[in-house]
C-alpha cells in the first residue's frame, strides 16, 4: 500500500525512470528535497524487504513509514497551498486598507 502511494506521488510530480527507485531519485530534479527523497526510499525499502525477503516489521516501524509518507505529502502538497492562502489573505487585507484610505 505504501509503495503504491509513493508510485502515485512520483507519477503526479512527473518523476521519470524505469523503476520506482529511479523515479524517487528523479524527484530531486522536480524540486523535492533530498531529505524527502531519502524518506521515500526508506518506505520503498520496507516494502521491498517485507515482500521479497520476508522480513517482518513491528507496528511501530510500519507507523513510522506511514508518518514519513504523510509528512512528505503535507510538505509537497498542503504547505504550498497554505502559504498561498496566507499570501492571498495578506494581499486582500492590504488592498482593502489602500482602498479605504484613498
Amino acid at each position: 500500500m505504501y509503495r503504491a502511494a509513493i508510485e502515485e506521488l512520483c507519477k503526479d510530480l512527473g518523476a521519470e525512470g524505469n523503476n520506482l527507485a529511479k523515479k524517487i531519485d528523479d524527484l530531486v530534479n522536480r524540486g523535492v528535497s533530498s531529505e524527502i527523497v531519502a524518506d521515500l526510499h526508506e518506505a520503498r525499502f520496507l516494502g521491498k524487504w517485507s515482500l521479497h525477503d520476508g522480513l517482518e516489521f513491528s507496528p511501530e516501524e510500519v507507523a513510522d513509514i506511514a508518518e514519513l509518507i504523510a509528512e512528505a505529502v503535507h510538505i509537497l502538497y498542503v504547505q504550498p497551498e497554505e502559504r498561498q492562502l496566507m499570501r492571498n489573505a495578506r494581499k486582500a487585507r492590504r488592498d482593502a486598507f489602500v482602498a479605504g484610505n484613498t
